[in-house]
This record gives C-alpha cells, structure tokens and sequence, in this order.
C-alpha cells in the first residue's frame, strides 16, 4: 500500500486540491470524466442543513464556534431591523441558521445522542484528510469517522426517509457504496466494516445505521475501479472521455 498522509486541514483546503475524490469518482461513474471536468461548484439549502447537521453530531464545540439561530424576526419594523443588525454583528464570524432548521437539527441530535449504536459507529477520528496513490492515482479520502484501532469508517447521511427501501434507492442514486467502496479500499479497510448513520430531516427525525449488502459491496467495488480507470486515462494520457456505451458504426449511442 502506498503511503498515507493525513491531515487535519480545513474542508475548503482539502476541496481545493487536485487529488481525485469519492466525489468525482461518483460523478465519473454516473456522468463521465468530461461531465467531472466541466462541473461547476453547486451548494443548495439542503446541503448546508446537512453540513451543519454533521457538525452537530460529529464536533458539537465546534458547531457552537460556527453557527447561531436566528430567530421569526418582523423584518418589516424598525426594531426587528435592529434585532438583526445586532445579531448578525454579534455573530459576524459565524452562518446563521433559521429557526425551523435549528428544530430539525436539535431534533436529529437528541434522538441521535440515544442512539447507541449510532454513537459507538461515530466514536473516532472525526473530518481528517488522507491523501495518497490507489492503482497509480493521486486520490484523497475524507472520512466523516474513522476508527483505526476496530477498522471501520462511518459516514453521515441526511435523508428525506431512512426507511431501509428508501435509503437503499438513495445508495443507489447518489452512489453511496461506490464511496463505501473508494473509502474503504484507499484506506485499506474491509468494506463490509463501512457503515453509514442516516437521519431524518423529517419528522421524527429517525436515526438508523445501515452496513451494505454483499451484492451492493462488489457493486461497489466494481464500479468505482471502472471509474477510477476513466480518470486514470485522463491522468496518464489527457484523453478525457465522454459517456461509455455501445455505439453503432456511426458512433451513435445505443440506449
């Protein structure tokens, strides 16, 4: 195994380098290594309520340094004006939160914090970047957990519904086992020991810890090395590839 450096640098720096991640490998999977390329930088409401629900459960003092609830203000008078003013200077090194978004995430966190077997797959080392070489690539890994000592990496979900058949048709849509499978082969972990502690943004904010079948782990493995052997075509010899499919003499795609 080649040698692992790790690192306790911010999100932003470890985004900002060049190493391929689960990320794009996913994205090389479902799109192709020019759709990777081409992307441009994408964040919605959703994904800052689920980073601040990671930082909840994952570094808790942490999330008090970097977030505040800002409460139903009328915006309309000159006192609620006021009130915001002053919170938001108050709090200038901090993201403001709305108040249904601070009841979801309390909500998660209380149910999360009686969940044991939740917390035992969150007891580790929390947001530390690796960087290395896998199959001759330059890769980076950035575990939500890792625990070295019982060889296993977790990873927070938020989802709609964490039922077991809907959080396996999100596996399924957002390539969760292809990145069970990346992070687990780069890091040297067993696969079967990745686990992923998906939670509610809904009503009752169910907390649930799901491992992955045998059939989605080789699933998993299998498409992440087709894909990492995309990206490795690019790396080695700049050829950027599109979407791979059957094609008729012409070079149409056959669907």
């Amino acid at each position: 195994m080649s040698k692992i450096t790790k690192v306790q640098d911010t999100n932003e720096e470890y985004h900002s380098r060049s190493e391929i991640s689960a990320s794009g490998i996913k994205t090389i999977h479902k799109k192709s290594v020019y759709h990777y390329l081409n992307q441009k930088p994408f964040s919605s409401s959703s994904m800052e309520l689920g980073t601040a629900v990671h930082t909840m459960l994952l570094e808790p003092n942490a999330f008090v340094e970097q977030y505040f609830v800002m409460p139903k203000l009328d915006l309309r008078t000159k006192a609620g004006k006021e009130q915001k003013e002053e919170l938001e200077k108050a709090n200038k090194q901090k993201k403001a939160l709305k108040d249904e978004e601070w009841h979801i995430i309390k909500n998660i966190a209380q149910n999360f914090d009686q969940h044991e077997l939740a917390k035992k797959y969150c007891n580790g080392l929390k947001e530390m970047s690796h960087y290395t070489t896998y199959k001759g690539v330059p890769v980076r890994v950035r575990p939500d957990n890792i625990n070295y000592g019982l060889e296993f990496i977790s990873d927070i979900k938020t989802c709609q519904d964490n039922s077991p058949q809907a959080f396996k048709r999100d596996v399924y849509k957002y390539g969760y086992h292809i990145q069970a499978a990346f992070y687990s082969l780069v890091l040297g972990f067993p696969v079967e020991n990745f686990r992923f502690i998906a939670v509610e943004t809904n009503y009752p904010f169910s907390v649930e810890v799901y491992a992955l079948s045998d059939d989605l782990i080789e699933q998993g493995i299998n498409q992440m090395h087709k894909a990492l052997s995309s990206w490795k075509l690019y790396y080695t010899s700049g050829i950027v590839t599109g979407y791979e499919a059957e094609t008729k003499k012409d070079g149409s795609l056959i669907l």
